[in-house]
């Protein structure tokens, strides 16, 4: 995953440092396409290991408290 979150970190910054429309476009595609990989990984870690799923959720929990 963090593989996953630092190509779509290099892919926008190249795409936010580009004049040239078609590879801006392309660029983000292939962002779109990253943020894809993520959900999948992301899917399948919350099957297998349920204490994250535990941890996400304080997670939640922590921020929807601060910002109530």
């Amino acid at each position: 995953m963090i593989a996953e979150l630092d190509a779509i970190s290099l892919y926008e910054q190249m795409a936010a440092a580009t004049d040239n429309e078609n590879i801006k476009i392309i660029l983000l595609d292939v962002v779109k396409e990253e943020k894809t990989h993520v959900g999948e990984f992301q899917t399948l870690l919350l099957k297998e290991d349920k204490q994250q799923v535990e941890e996400l959720e304080k997670g939640k929990e922590e921020v929807e408290e601060i910002l109530e």
